[in-house]
C-alpha cells in the first residue's frame, strides 16, 4: 500500500498526474521505472525482477491481490512461520518474473504480486504432497485446487493478465514447499535454510542462462 501511494505521489510531483487519478490508475511513466520489461532487464536492469512484484497498475489490481494475500498469506504465515513465509513469497515472485523473461513479451511491461501469491498456493500444495496430505478428500487442498483452477481460468480469459508469471510463481512456490516439508520442524538452522539456498541458486542459474544465452 505504501508503494502504491508513493507511485501516485511521484506521478503528481514529477508528471503532474492528479492525486485522484494516480490513486485509481497508477501513472504509467512511474510504473515504467520499476516494471518488469525483459528488454530493459537484458540491458542490465535486473532489479526490475524485484521492484515489479511491489507495483500494481490500479486500485482494482491492488485490491484483488491484497485480498488474496490477506487470506492465503495469513494461513501460510501461520503454518510455515514468518521467515519461511517471507522467503516463499519473495522467491515465488522472482520465479514468476523469470517465467515472464523466458515466455513473456520482450517489450511489454508486467507488474503485480500475482506470481508471488500463486507461489504461496504452490508452496502449500508442494508441502502437502511431500507430507502425504495431498488429497481431494482434504477440504483445504480441495478449496485451494478449485481456487487455482478459477484463477487460471480468469487469467486466460481476461486480457492483460500474465498467466506466464502466475504459473512461474506457482512452480517456484511448489518446489520450495516440497523442499521445505522435511525441514519445518528441524532445529538445525543450516537444514532449515537449505530450501532457500537451493531455490535461490536455481533462480540465479536460470537468470544467468537467460541473460547469457537467450537474450
Amino acid at each position: 500500500m505504501l508503494v502504491y501511494v508513493g507511485v501516485a505521489y511521484l506521478g503528481q510531483t514529477a508528471y503532474g498526474v492528479p492525486w485522484n487519478v494516480g490513486l485509481l490508475v497508477q501513472p504509467g511513466p512511474v510504473l515504467q521505472r520499476g516494471a518488469l520489461i525483459p528488454a530493459l532487464v537484458a540491458r542490465g536492469e535486473w532489479w526490475r525482477l524485484i521492484t515489479s512484484v511491489f507495483l500494481h497498475s490500479g486500485i482494482a489490481h491492488l485490491g484483488f491481490n491484497m485480498l488474496a494475500l490477506y487470506f492465503l498469506g495469513s494461513f501460510t504465515e501461520e503454518a510455515f512461520g514468518r521467515s519461511r513465509f517471507f522467503a516463499l513469497y519473495l522467491l515465488s515472485g522472482l520465479s514468476g518474473g523469470l517465467a515472464y523473461l523466458y515466455f513473456g513479451t520482450f517489450n511489454q511491461a508486467a507488474v503485480g504480486a500475482s506470481g508471488a501469491i500463486f507461489g504461496l498456493l504452490g508452496g502449500v500444495l508442494g508441502y502437502a504432497l511431500r507430507r502425504g496430505t495431498f488429497s481431494w478428500q482434504n477440504p483445504l487442498i480441495r478449496q485451494l485446487l478449485i481456487l487455482l483452477a478459477l484463477n487460471l481460468y480468469l487469467g486466460f480469459s481476461i486480457p492483460n493478465i500474465s498467466n506466464t508469471a502466475h504459473l512461474g510463481g506457482l512452480a517456484g512456490g511448489f518446489v520450495f514447499g516440497w523442499l521445505m516439508a522435511p525441514t519445518v520442524y528441524s532445529r538445525k538452522k543450516l537444514r532449515a535454510f537449505s530450501p532457500v539456498a537451493i531455490v535461490a541458486g536455481a533462480e540465479i542459474l536460470l537468470f544467468a542462462a537467460w541473460f547469457l544465452y537467450i537474450v
